[in-house]
């Protein structure tokens, strides 16, 4: 069968790969659709590093072999007995299997799956929304730590794919976003999914700008851009006693000289909200299908990568079917 392979930076291709292995109480899951990750991009730019021989992929859907039913596939599989999975961590999970980084992903003709990790899919959910669950998890999930009130000032910087469903969560809770951003094609997005405000980074000075807004800096950060400059912005953009969630990168310096009692902390992907994301995604709440910009088959995957890396392609969120 086809599939896509690191073999180094800039080094990814469709290579034919053997047959999944169905055994014990695995199914058969054939590939549909899915979508090319940031996560995806570090490995292929170099800038992570991932085993040679991996297959990429963990966001995606696809047919059920047994059934015939359609299935999102879930990127993450906890053991469900280690030290953080009895504490309700399980995306800590001491034994975690993490597909398309430490295990074989999802951007394959067939893949074999334990069905527990397989989440029905609504008639009215198309395969190119399905392929695009794992960000809308991922925003629940941070949205949920960071609990906020009806009418919190949330700034999330970055409105790539991730930061542009952070603040869709953000306003589905209810509260008031500031979306922050160096490209005005992705903050007129945020504008109209409802933004209640927008800052382009290259042309205002950010802090300065929130504070007016908000009168005394924001209730909760989001990083979602993913660069150390952003990272190390962010005690600037909250309020004291405010929460700062760092999602796209967490390397960094922070001077915390303001942030009096701030809590920051690094959160990432749970196997938990995928059926609430689903639910969203079905019932219109968050709007996946607008941040497609581009499409391609399974063996144009090369392609693909180049034109995610392009920015003068303005790519969002890059599909890939079968």
């Amino acid at each position: 069968m086809k599939a896509a392979v690191y073999r180094g930076p800039h080094n990814i291709k469709i290579e034919e790969v053997p047959e999944p292995d169905v055994k014990g109480r695995r199914v058969l899951v054939k590939f549909k659709s899915g979508s090319i990750c940031g996560t995806d991009m570090h490995f292929y730019r170099g800038e992570w590093k991932l085993k040679k021989g991996r297959i990429l992929g963990h966001d995606a859907c696809g047919v059920r072999e047994d059934t015939g039913e359609r299935v999102v596939m879930v990127p993450v599989v906890n053991c469900g007995h280690c030290y953080f999975c009895l504490r309700g961590y399980p995306s800590l999970c001491m034994r975690a299997k993490l597909y398309g980084l430490t295990r074989d992903g999802f951007f394959a003709e067939s893949k074999s799956m334990l069905p527990r990790s397989l989440i029905p899919l609504p008639s009215n959910v198309s395969d190119e929304e399905a392929a695009i669950v794992e960000p809308v998890a991922l925003a629940l999930r941070v949205l949920n730590h960071l609990q906020p009130n009806l009418g919190d000032w949330v700034t999330v910087v970055g409105q790539g794919p991730i930061g542009l469903l952070m603040t869709q969560i953000a306003l589905v809770k209810g509260c008031r976003v500031i979306a922050v951003d160096l490209e005005d094609y992705r903050l007129e997005l945020s504008e109209k999914y409802g933004a209640d405000a927008v800052i382009n980074a290259g042309k205002e000075d950010v802090p300065k700008a929130v504070r007016k807004l908000t009168k005394m800096s924001s209730d909760f950060v989001i990083e979602a851009a993913g660069t150390i400059k952003t990272v190390e912005q962010t005690p600037f953009l909250v309020r004291k006693a405010g929460k700062v969630a760092l999602v796209g990168e967490s390397e960094g310096y922070l001077n915390l000289g303001d942030a009096d009692e701030a809590q920051f902390f690094t959160i990432y992907l749970s196997p938990v909200e995928y059926p609430s994301a689903v639910e969203l995604i079905s019932r219109k709440l968050v709007d996946v299908k607008g941040l497609i910009t581009h499409r391609f088959k399974l063996d144009e995957f090369e392609k693909a990568l180049q034109t995610v890396d392009n920015p003068s392609e303005k790519p969002l969120k890059v599909v890939i079917t079968q």
